[in-house]
């Protein structure tokens, strides 16, 4: 099968995403603030056919992996993973019919669920095949979590056939040993090995003639045309539907990283992995300055924190980055013209005079 993919670019489709809110949630993360460092929004999961940038997909489960202090975050993601979560190339595996055709269309179709990405099915000595996966952009250097979820996706795909206890004989990572390396051993029930030149599954051929419990020769094809026809579609508009803006992803990491005071224009650089002189090219391609932009969401976040009657001044100079009260009164006063407690009353005294809650246009292009 030729690859339409030519100048593949690197997104996946969101459907790898599925569950992650829940699953972030539940380790103690603050799912909105993950996907904002990440250079995401929560609504750009909801449709498993929508694309997502790869550099964000990945920078997700590192910035969840920090948050919740949980450094195996992505391996147990990928081991509670379904096939069928990950969208049409789940469907085209559970849908093949024998384990080892579902093995070799995952690996002939994963280039068109996630572009950039080296997958193939290598027959070794003794009976044994390799399951090889990585990630081909060199821009993505935070890619630990992915590999191990992403390997812990490929084993429930075999499991669906050859029962709940079925395991590997070894697994390989390109990256180097962690920390807590045993929880890895728990997982797989398998040999470990770091360092290697891919990630890769290794298991033995013997039995994989088991037929896939769900097989559909029709609905195989349907799934197959379906996946392939939007991979083409993406690939021809040359953009991911739905995708945010350069300023959008700033301003979202912006306002994730101010109560922390780590919204400068190095630290938005390094969430998105580029250095700071390559993101100010970028901005002012678009005539935007960094500076201009964080002054425009801190007052957009101001007033939306003005809108809330249960916050005090102090609360929300700290929340907007300010370390003392003053400081914020005075930016304020230079955004608006007036102090943040006149500005509060004029919107108490409009909002009652409405009937109803109102919030400036300013608070839309931020939130």
């Amino acid at each position: 099968m030729s690859d339409p993919m030519q100048a593949p670019t690197s997104g996946v489709l969101a459907a790898a995403a599925t569950g992650v809110e829940d699953f972030i949630v539940s380790r103690g993360g603050d799912i909105d603030r993950i996907a904002g460092r990440s250079g995401l929004s929560t609504g750009q999961f909801a449709l498993p056919t929508d694309r997502l940038d790869l550099t964000a997909y990945c920078r997700l489960f590192e910035e969840a992996a920090r948050e919740t202090q949980d450094g195996n975050l992505g391996l147990w993601f990928g081991q509670q993973f379904q096939p069928q979560m990950l969208g049409l190339v789940g469907y085209i595996a559970l849908l093949s019919a024998t384990a080892e055709e579902a093995v070799r269309n995952l690996a002939s179709h994963f280039a068109y669920h996630q572009g950039n990405t080296h997958t193939q099915l290598v027959e070794l000595d003794n009976g044994l095949l390799q399951l090889e996966y990585a990630i081909q952009d060199p821009a993505i250097t935070q890619r630990r979590h992915d590999a191990e979820l992403t390997m812990g996706m490929f084993c429930n795909v075999l499991r669906h056939a050859m029962g709940a206890d079925w395991v590997p004989e070894a697994v390989l990572f390109e990256h180097s040993r962690p920390e807590q390396a045993h929880e890895h051993q728990n997982a797989f029930q398998a040999d470990i090995h770091f360092g290697h030149r891919t990630n890769a599954l290794i298991f033995r051929k013997v039995g994989l003639d088991r037929p896939m419990p769900t097989a559909n020769a029709d609905m195989l094809e349907i799934m197959r045309a379906s996946l392939i026809s939007l991979a083409r579609n993406h690939h021809n508009t040359g953009q991911a539907p739905n995708r945010p803006s350069l300023k959008e992803q700033i301003a979202s990491l912006i306002r994730s990283g101010l109560a922390e005071r780590s919204c400068t224009l190095s630290d938005i650089a390094m969430h998105m992995n580029m250095p700071a002189w390559t993101l100010q090219r970028r901005l002012a391609q678009f005539d935007l300055s960094f500076g201009t932009l964080l002054e425009e969401v801190r007052y957009a976040e101001a007033c939306r924190q003005l809108t809330m009657p249960g916050k005090d001044m102090g609360e929300i100079a700290l929340a907007l980055g300010y370390t003392e009260t003053s400081a914020f009164s005075r930016a304020f006063r230079k955004w608006s013209g007036v102090s943040p407690r006149s500005w509060r009353e004029q919107h108490l005294q409009k909002t009652a005079f409405l009937g109803a809650p109102q919030v400036t246009r300013a608070l839309s292009s931020y939130a």
